[in-house]
């Protein structure tokens, strides 16, 4: 069957990569746009630069679900990378059948919270690396803080990412590094995010930005899901 018609010209659609059971420790997304489908097939731009598609370590047959909303159903739908288009466009290959699903996982909060944030000089590779190398450092016992600086900040917070005053100007799928302090003393997270919208600039210079969690251990992602769910109960307690 031809899925080409849930894929029009543009939709903006997030590429998950599929692990085996034994090796899922981590998320691991990216952000493609639609350029044109086939019978069998759909093409992305990958919108991190130039050489987006040189900077992801495809493999053939590496397996993806594409993940979008079309026509306000939210769309999953498994996939295999066939091949690179140029150094920034990808072919993937349809696999099995297309699912209707609730887009929405994660419940979300608005918080206080310490935040450190290093801004990507556009190259998807190297951030990559730059969250591998931040997340042995702080397994290692390095301290958070000679990785970055803090500053407090009012956020939006989800297991999927956050919302916050960012330094103007952001671009759309500018990339992060966020250091996260959530206050269950299992230490500082660190994921890597792209901003997926950007609000008006404010007086004092800053932007608020929507960051979607591109990069995360899923364990880190658990502890902001719990964390979040508890602070939301509570809420709902003192208001009753």
């Amino acid at each position: 069957m031809s899925y080409g018609r849930y894929f029009p010209t543009g939709q903006k659609t997030f590429l998950k990569r599929v692990f085996a059971k034994d090796e899922q420790i981590a998320l691991d997304t990216i952000t493609g746009y639609v350029t044109g489908t086939g019978a069998n097939h759909v093409d992305f731009s990958l919108p991190y630069g130039s050489d987006a598609a040189d900077d992801y370590p495809f493999e053939p047959g590496m397996r993806f679900e594409l993940l979008c909303d079309n026509k306000g159903m939210g769309l999953r739908l498994q996939a295999s990378f066939m091949e690179r288009l140029s150094h920034r466009d990808i072919r993937m290959q349809f696999e099995g059948n297309l699912e209707f699903i609730s887009r929405r996982q994660f419940r979300r909060v608005d918080v206080t919270a310490w935040v450190g944030l290093k801004r990507g000089d556009g190259h998807l590779a190297d951030m990559r690396k730059a969250w591998e190398e931040s997340l042995k450092q702080l397994q290692a016992g390095v301290s958070a803080a000679q990785l970055t600086e803090f500053q407090k900040y009012p956020i939006n917070l989800a297991g999927g990412g956050m919302r916050l005053p960012v330094k103007a100007p952001v671009r759309i799928a500018e990339l992060f590094l966020v250091y996260l302090s959530i206050g269950d003393k299992g230490g500082i997270i660190c994921a890597m995010a792209e901003v997926i919208w950007a609000g008006e600039a404010e007086t004092d210079g800053t932007q608020p930005a929507g960051l979607r969690f591109l990069n995360i251990l899923e364990h880190d992602q658990t502890r902001i899901d719990k964390v979040v769910s508890e602070l939301i109960k509570r809420l709902d307690q003192a208001g009753s």
